[in-house]
């Protein structure tokens, strides 16, 4: 008798067991550092000052109340904005991500989730450089978390978290150009021929220098003059990757910002000279306006009479310096630099 034949795998009757789930500790991994912004006092003391000293050069020029009032309130809210808003905020580095704590809200972010890195540059730049306030994280839900960058040791932690989440990318998108796939990058469409900002095309042969300085890339044609096409570095995703892509497929590029890819280019000694240059920057710029301020209320007493009960009030001295002091400061104070 024939016995019918069976087949050579049959499916389990027994349903196997389902795949264990992470736990948060091992998926975020060791513990790195805990970062928090200074305190609020300490954080609006220059505002407050700077408030003070426009209502004191105001009143001493016979400025009206209100106006004074109005100014010093629309300075002091301007630049108390960002201490105010980053208050009761910190964020744990670990190996592996991040936990964010804003106010009993915590958020837990994995570096292998984050899919785009969006920067958050300060207005006002020095002659350093631009300063990187924040990072945005969107994970690939399309979920954004803010990681503010005003806090202790922010270097440490910015450089962290672009080796960690874009250095992933780059090499992925190294890989994808040289496979002649084209990548995006908001408006701007690049492969391993060329480039195209704003509906413009280049090819990278004919681009001479590429230049990144002040969270911009400046792409030359001819000569280092006129730039053909400047990107703002922080108006696209992942600029760490972009940079990144145009230094390989440029035929020369400078970069004058050297903590702006540090997965790419710039070692610690570079880092250590660049936060040097920044800390003598910024004592410079606090003597400089000292001293137009000494300056100005030194002319303002010399000019004095005490007969007519008049003076010269040196405004633009005294502004000027007040101006020139504050971001020294505030350089001091701020974030990573670019």
């Amino acid at each position: 008798m024939l016995v019918p034949a069976r087949p050579y795998r049959e499916p389990s009757p027994v349903e196997p067991d389902p795949v264990p789930q992470q736990s948060e500790a091992a998926r975020l991994g060791s513990l790195r550092s805990v970062h928090a912004p200074p305190p609020l006092r300490r954080a609006l003391l220059g505002p407050i000052l700077i408030a003070a000293l426009i209502v004191a050069i105001g009143a001493a020029g016979g400025a009206s109340r209100t106006i004074l009032v109005a100014l010093a309130a629309v300075t002091l809210a301007i630049l108390a904005w960002e201490p105010l808003r980053n208050r009761g905020w910190s964020a744990a580095l670990h190996a592996q991500g991040l936990v964010l704590l804003r106010r009993g809200t915590r958020r837990v972010v994995t570096f292998d989730d984050v899919n785009e890195v969006w920067y958050e540059i300060r207005p006002i730049h020095n002659q350093a450089g631009a300063y990187l306030g924040a990072l945005r994280l969107v994970d690939y839900s399309g979920e954004e978390h803010r990681l503010p960058l005003a806090v202790n040791d922010g270097g440490t932690l910015a450089i962290s978290v672009l080796r960690e989440c874009s250095g992933p990318l780059l090499v992925e998108a190294r890989r994808a150009l040289g496979e002649g796939e084209v990548l995006t990058f908001g408006k701007i469409q690049l492969d391993r021929a060329g480039i195209t900002v704003g509906g413009a095309r280049m090819m990278w042969g004919e681009i001479r220098l590429a230049v990144v300085s002040h969270a911009r890339v400046r792409l030359y044609r001819r000569f280092p003059i006129m730039a053909w096409r400047t990107i703002r570095l922080d108006r696209i995703p992942n600029p760490g990757v972009f940079v990144g892509l145009v230094e390989q497929c440029a035929a020369k590029t400078r970069v004058d910002d050297p903590l702006l890819v540090p997965f790419t280019s710039g070692d610690e000694k570079l880092r250590a000279q660049a936060a040097q240059g920044d800390n003598e920057w910024a004592l410079r710029e606090m003597l400089v306006g000292g001293l137009f301020c000494v300056a100005g209320i030194a002319f303002t007493l010399a000019t004095y009479s005490a007969v007519s009960n008049s003076y010269i009030l040196a405004w633009g001295a005294i502004l000027f310096g007040a101006f020139r002091f504050y971001k020294g400061l505030a350089s001091l104070l701020r974030g990573p630099r670019l």
